[in-house]
């Protein structure tokens, strides 16, 4: 036991036998970085609203977080991945609006 002991996910990962419970690990470690990486590229962009020169770059933080988020809602249909977004993106209709989706069609 060092000073300071970091966990270690893999190790968690291998001690699981059962597979539902490996899906359910996997599905929360996949929300964690998709909520973070949301919530900081939003953040980052409303925090560089009015900045001179970086400011141009606010909008476009937004729009790549709304993007993200929008495609997690459409995408998951069998609920496997929980979002936890700032409450000001979750309920922008308007801004969600402005994302086009348009689902590809593979033969």
């Amino acid at each position: 036991m060092g000073l300071i002991d970091f966990p270690d996910p893999v190790t968690w990962f291998e001690e699981v036998k059962d597979e539902n419970e490996k899906r359910a690990l996997i599905g929360l470690a996949t929300s964690l970085a998709y909520s973070q990486y949301i919530t900081f590229f939003y953040e980052l962009g409303k925090s560089l609203e009015g900045k001179r020169f970086v400011g141009l770059l606010s909008p476009a933080f937004i729009k790549m977080a709304a993007a993200t988020y929008k495609m997690l809602l459409l995408q998951d249909s069998q609920k496997l991945i929980y979002t936890a977004v700032p409450a000001e993106l979750a309920g922008d209709v308007k801004l969600l609006d402005t994302i086009h989706y348009e689902k590809e069609q593979h033969k």
